[in-house]
C-alpha cells in the first residue's frame, strides 16, 4: 500500500461511517469512543508533551520497571537495528518514560512526536496501540489506518502490558514506519513484555526474601559443602563482627579466625546433619567471647547442590529475654519489698543482700511461711543475674518421676507421651540465670545425685539423652527441714547438702521477730485494702493485743492470710476481735510456747523411759519429727535435743 493509498483509506473511514464495519472490533469500538470525547481526528502531531518535571516523576514512579525493563529493550533492539524502529516504554498513564533507536528512527519519531513525555491517552490523541493495549490488558498491534489521528495514520505499532502486581503498571512498544513492520513484531514484544514481568517477579521474590531475612531476629548463614558463605544476614555479620560484603565467598573458617572454640562450631555445622539448639562459644576477630544457640538444616532439593547448609545463630542472652517472657518474669521482689526491723531479722537481711552479689549457691532454712521464696527472688534481682530468668521449682509438689523430666528436660521418645521434639529442663531455661529449689529436703535420693553431678559438671543431660548441655546457673535452695537429721538418716546427701550451703541462711519464725508482727499487719492492711477497693482500716486494740501474744506457728502467710480474710468480712473500718478469735481458739500463746520450751528443757524426765517412748513414737511416725513432736506435746527444737542426747539421729 503507497502513502497514497493509506491516505484515501484513512479520509474514508472519516468521511464515510459505513467504512468503519470493516474495522476490528476494538478499533471500531475505539473510534466511536474518540468521536464521543471529541477527540481532534486531524491532529498533525501531539500536542500533549509532559514538562521535565513531571517526566522526572513518572520515571521515579516507575523506577523498578526501567531498571528492569531497560536490559530487555536494548536486548530488543539489537534484533530490529537499522530497521526504522523505536523501542519504548509507557507508564500507567500512557506517559512515554524512556525511547531507544537509531538516530534515523528516532528523528522519524521525533517529527511526529513520539519522544519521552509525550501522552498517548485514548482521549487526548485517539486509536492507537498503547491506549488499546491497556483498555484490553492484551497483546497489540495498530497499523496505519487504523490510528485515529492524521499524524499517526504512517505508523504501525506493536504494544504489550508490563503486568505488575496484578495491575497494568506500564506498557512496552515497538513503532516504526507502516512499511517496516513484520508479522513478528507483535510476538517480539509479547516476549520481552512478559520477560520483564517475570524478573520483576523474580526481583520481588528476592527482595522479600532479602527483607524477611534481614527482620530475622536470629544470624542467619548458609554455607555450601566446603565451608564457604554463600548467604549472611546483617544480624549474623554484627553478631560475628565481620563485614557480609567480605565474608560472601569466604571460608568460615578463615572469616572466623582459628581457634579450638571455632573450630569446633566449624567441624559441626559442616557435617551436612541437622544440630537443634545447640550452645556454642565462639571468639571473634577482636577476641570477643560470642556464646550462641545454634540450629543447623542441611538443604535438600534436587537443584541445590549437596552439602549446603543453613545455620540459624541466636545469642544466648536474647534466648535467655525470650526464656523469661516465656516462663514469666518469675522474681517480682526485691529487698525493698521485704518489711522488718526486728534486729534479728534485719541481720539476716543484711546476710542475704551480702549473699546476693556472690555467685555461690546458697540454701535458706526456716519454718514453713517465713519468706523463703520472698528472699530467693529479692537475691536474685540483686545479683549480677538480675536480667537473666529466675526459675522456680517446688521439689515436694510434683510426682517423683516427673522431677527429673521438669529439672534436666527429655529427648524426643524419652518415655511415653514425650514431645517429638522434645523439652528443655529447669535447668537449660535458668541458664545464666537462677533457680530456685523450694522444698530441697523432699527431693529423692537418686536425684539427689543427678543434681550433684550438674553442680560439679555444670552442664545436664535430657533424660534420654546423650548429650552435655552446658549450664551456668546459680542454685538457691530452701528447706523446713532439718537436713543435718536427714543426712544421718541417711534421707539426704552430705555431699550434696555442701554444695548447697557454700552460703546458709537461717530464717527467724515470726514468734521470734514480735516487734514486727503489728509491723507486718499494717502492711497487709494496706495491701489488701487496695486490692478489696475497701476503705483504709485498723486494728482493735485486742486484736492487737491477740495478735501479739499468739505464737503464729503458720509465720508470715498465716498473719497474710488472717488480714486478708478480717478485710473482707469486716462492714466497716476497724478489724474487731470478733473477725479474727476463730484463728486463736485452742492455740497457745507466745508466752506459753516459750514458757513450755523452758519446762521441756529444764525437766529431767527418767533416761531409760524416755529414750523407749521416743524409740516407739519414731518407730511409729516413721521417723517424721514434726509428727513425733506434736504426739509428744513438745516442740521440734526440744525433740532434736533429745533425739541428740540419745543418740537418735
Amino acid at each position: 500500500m503507497t502513502d497514497k493509498e493509506l491516505r484515501t483509506k484513512w479520509l474514508q473511514l472519516h468521511r464515510k461511517p459505513q467504512y468503519r464495519e470493516t474495522l476490528r472490533p476494538e478499533i471500531k469500538s475505539s473510534w466511536e469512543r474518540c468521536y464521543d470525547r471529541g477527540v481532534n481526528p486531524y491532529l498533525r502531531e501531539n500536542p500533549y508533551i509532559c514538562t521535565e518535571n513531571e517526566v522526572a516523576q513518572s520515571r521515579e514512579a516507575c523506577r523498578q520497571i526501567l531498571k528492569v525493563g531497560e536490559p530487555v529493550m536494548r536486548d530488543l533492539y539489537e534484533f530490529v537495528a537499522e530497521t526504522g524502529f523505536v523501542v519504548g516504554i509507557l507508564d500507567e498513564n500512557l506517559c512515554a518514560i524512556d525511547f531507544i533507536g537509531d538516530r534515523e528512527s528516532l528523528a522519524w519519531a521525533k517529527r511526529a512526536r513520539l519522544v519521552v513525555g509525550s501522552m498517548w491517552a485514548e482521549k487526548l490523541v485517539g486509536t492507537n496501540g498503547a491506549t488499546l493495549c491497556q483498555d484490553l490488558g492484551k497483546p497489540v498491534s495498530v497499523f496505519a489506518y487504523e490510528h485515529f489521528c492524521l499524524f499517526s495514520h504512517v505508523s504501525a505499532s506493536s504494544c504489550a502490558p508490563i503486568i505488575d502486581q496484578g495491575k497494568i503498571g506500564g506498557v512496552l512498544c515497538m513503532v516504526a514506519p507502516f512499511n517496516r513492520v513484520s508479522n513478528h513484531t507483535l510476538g517480539m514484544v509479547d516476549a520481552a513484555s512478559k520477560h520483564i514481568m517475570s524478573k520483576m517477579v523474580l526481583h520481588r521474590i528476592n527482595l522479600y526474601l532479602k527483607q524477611i531475612m534481614e527482620s530475622m531476629a536470629e544470624g542467619v548463614l548458609v554455607l555450601d559443602s566446603n565451608g564457604t558463605i554463600t548467604y549472611m544476614n546483617d544480624i549474623c555479620a554484627r553478631m560475628l563482627q565481620i563485614s557480609p560484603r567480605l565474608a560472601y565467598g569466604s571460608n568460615i573458617s578463615a572469616v572466623l579466625g582459628y581457634n579450638a572454640d571455632n573450630s569446633h562450631f566449624v567441624n559441626k555445622v559442616t557435617q551436612n546433619r541437622p544440630i537443634l539448639d545447640e550452645n556454642f562459644k565462639l571468639v571473634t576477630l577482636d577476641n570477643t567471647t560470642l556464646n550462641c544457640v545454634v540450629t543447623c538444616n542441611p538443604l535438600s532439593h534436587p537443584d541445590i547442590p549437596p552439602g549446603d547448609t543453613v545455620v540459624i545463630m541466636r545469642e544466648t542472652q536474647r534466648v535467655t529475654r525470650l526464656v523469661k517472657k516465656w516462663i514469666g518474669d518469675g522474681a517480682k521482689f526485691t529487698f525493698d519489698d521485704i518489711v522488718g526491723k526486728d534486729s534479728k531479722f534485719t541481720q539476716v537481711l543484711k546476710t542475704a543482700q551480702a549473699a546476693a552479689s556472690s555467685s555461690s549457691n546458697a540454701l535458706l532454712l526456716g519454718e514453713s511461711g517465713t519468706g523463703k521464696d520472698l528472699f530467693a527472688q529479692a537475691m536474685h534481682n540483686g545479683s549480677m543475674r538480675r536480667p537473666h530468668p529466675y526459675v522456680a521449682l517446688n521439689c515436694a509438689a510434683l510426682p517423683r518421676e516427673l522431677i527429673a523430666s521438669e529439672l534436666f528436660g527429655y529427648d524426643e521418645g524419652a518415655f511415653t507421651g514425650a514431645r517429638k521434639s522434645g523439652n528443655m529442663g529447669k535447668f537449660e531455661l535458668a541458664d545464666q540465670g537462677t533457680i530456685f529449689l523450694d522444698e530441697i529436703g523432699d527431693m529423692p535420693l537418686d536425684l539427689q545425685a543427678s543434681l550433684l553431678r550438674v553442680i560439679e559438671e555444670k552442664s545436664v543431660t535430657r533424660l534420654g539423652g546423650t548429650k552435655l548441655i552446658p549450664v551456668n546457673v546459680r542454685i538457691i535452695a530452701a528447706t523446713n527441714k532439718d537436713l543435718e537429721y536427714e543426712i544421718k538418716r541417711n534421707r539426704f546427701r552430705r555431699d550434696l547438702y555442701y554444695r548447697l550451703a557454700v552460703i546458709k541462711i537461717t530464717m527467724p519464725p515470726l514468734r521470734e521477730r514480735r516487734h514486727d508482727i503489728l509491723l507486718l499487719a499494717e502492711v497487709f492492711i494496706e495491701k489488701y485494702c487496695k486490692r478489696f477497693n475497701k476503705p483504709p482500716m485498723q486494728m482493735a486494740p485486742e486484736v492487737k493485743e491477740a495478735f501479739l501474744e499468739y505464737a503464729w506457728p503458720g509465720n508470715i502467710r498465716e498473719i497474710q492470710n488472717v488480714i486478708e480474710g478480717a478485710i473482707q468480712l469486716a462492714p466497716g473500718n476497724i478489724i474487731t476481735y470478733d473477725l479474727v478469735n476463730q484463728y486463736f481458739v485452742d492455740q497457745a500463746s507466745v508466752h506459753e510456747v516459750e514458757h513450755h520450751e523452758r519446762i521441756e528443757e529444764t525437766a529431767e524426765p527418767d533416761p531409760g523411759s524416755e529414750k523407749q517412748a521416743l524409740m516407739e513414737y519414731l518407730t511409729k511416725y516413721k521417723y517424721n519429727k514434726s509428727d513425733v513432736a506434736q504426739a509428744m506435746g513438745i516442740s521440734r527444737r526440744t525433740l532434736y535435743k533429745r533425739l541428740k542426747k540419745y543418740d537418735l539421729f
